[in-house]
């Protein structure tokens, strides 16, 4: 929560305003393309050991290190093979992003051999050593004279040898602990069907959330500009999206443990969407209010196009917030089918759209495509979640959600003419959303109106 917005804000934002936006744009499309891909670097085996090794269940970790070494060659050629098919010409970038997103693998493998043997308060130091690194090391050459300029490529390499240290260090916990385990090996069809629903679920995601930057790249007459612009959109709602991504994997499990305790289940995915939505709700009122201020702020730039494609593209955000909490609940659960079924017919939706409005609007109808596809995504799995897991709909708490949006709205557009300072308008508005969440601790709820 605290280094990956420095990162985002002051290093990685930088970076675009130095090298340019079209330059960064060619950068955004293969980081993209490799966020596709990245699912044959794992596909779950990573999920799978936790889940497993977390139920003291015995895996024969040598076995896995093998079949992890030929997921990352086997994405290596698969991403070298789509990057010659659609002629991709800046080798340098995409060879660097590969060596990024293999070294990150294996971190994030060794990370969850570390979290399955119980050792929760180092994981959190590993969770943020690559990117402690990062900051420091790039925030050096980038707001000091003494190592002059960065350049994307160093940028890149930079990353590597991060990523490479953070790997590395991990590894030497596991090899000191002595924690790989030698149990009998195991049948790779079972392996395979054990790890396939979440890699499908991943690679489905992935596509969902990603391809749309590639795309836009590819096959816009000006798409490494149209690609950087969405990329300084894309940036604000990867940072939103981080409370989202820190419920969903708590969620995920808990709803695993409480499957047969209704009320302890409901209470859970209502308090993580209540938390959810207040944030995201807060989040797209401001920045569709502020959109210009924040542009000037982070970009130096008052361009109008840009500002509109800031304001479509963070309007997805509660969408994606739906889905963390009953995609995560689906998941949890064990309703595959189910999940992979929305998510096939979303990919579907954004894919086609993206085809289709690209060539014409550019990063717009990037965010056109995914409000279409991400909202529908959003309510279907609200829908089948509350279905299929026996949850209330809480109707009650979406016709509050309508109210706080126009509360919210009214405020940053009033407050905007009537106030100077953004930070004091911001600041009343943070209070609102806490005093909100606060109304609905379990001690307070006879005071104020329950969500529930």
């Amino acid at each position: 929560m605290l280094v990956k917005p420095v990162w985002l804000f002051f290093i990685d934002r930088q970076v675009q305003n130095i090298v340019g936006f079209e330059e960064y744009g060619k950068y955004f499309a293969i980081l993209n393309l490799s966020y596709v891909l990245f699912f044959l670097s794992d596909i779950g085996l990573s999920n799978m050991l936790n889940q497993r090794m977390a139920n003291h269940s015995t895996l024969n970790l040598l076995q896995l290190f093998r079949i992890k070494f030929f997921l990352l060659f086997l994405y290596f050629i698969v991403f070298c093979f789509i990057g010659w098919l659609t002629h991709i010409s800046n080798w340098p970038i995409l060879f660097s992003v590969i060596a990024i997103q293999v070294l990150t693998s294996l971190f994030i493998f060794f990370r969850n051999i570390i979290t399955a043997n119980q050792f929760f308060t180092v994981d959190a130091w590993f969770s943020i050593i690559d990117k402690s690194l990062m900051v420091i090391f790039c925030g050096s050459i980038l707001y000091t004279s003494f190592f002059g300029n960065i350049s994307l490529l160093l940028f890149l390499q930079i990353q590597i040898i991060c990523t490479g240290i953070a790997a590395i260090t991990a590894f030497l916990f596991i090899a000191k602990n002595k924690l790989i385990t030698l149990a009998e090996k195991e049948n790779i069809d079972q392996l395979i069907k054990q790890v396939l629903p979440f890699a499908l679920i991943i690679l489905l995601m992935s596509i969902h959330y990603r391809l749309d930057g590639f795309l836009l790249e590819r096959i816009h007459s000006k798409g490494a500009l149209e690609a950087g612009i969405y990329a300084s959109a894309y940036r604000l709602l990867d940072a939103s999206n981080m409370v989202g991504y820190l419920a969903s994997s708590f969620l995920v499990a808990f709803v695993a443990r409480h499957l047969k305790e209704k009320e302890l289940l409901e209470d859970a995915v209502f308090n993580t969407r209540h938390v959810l939505m207040f944030c995201s709700i807060g989040v797209v009122a401001f920045v569709i209010v502020f959109a210009p201020w924040l542009q000037q702020l982070l970009y130096h730039s008052k361009n109008n196009y840009n500002t509109l494609v800031i304001q479509l593209c963070i309007a997805t955000f509660p969408a994606y917030c739906l889905v963390h909490v009953y995609g995560s609940a689906l998941t949890g659960a064990a309703r595959f089918n189910q999940f992979i079924s929305i998510l096939i017919f979303s990919v579907l939706i954004n894919i086609v759209l993206n085809i289709a409005l690209i060539p014409s609007f550019g990063a717009l109808g990037c965010c056109v495509a995914a409000l279409c596809s991400q909202y529908f995504c959003g309510m279907a799995t609200f829908i089948m979640s509350t279905r299929s897991l026996a949850i209330s709909y809480n109707i009650k708490s979406i016709l509050v959600y309508l109210l706080s949006a126009g509360i919210l709205t009214g405020l940053f557009y009033f407050g905007k003419y009537a106030v100077i300072n953004v930070w004091i308008i911001l600041a009343v508005a943070i209070c609102f959303s806490a005093f909100l969440l606060f109304t609905q601790l379990s001690f307070f709820k006879k005071f104020f109106i329950s969500l529930r």
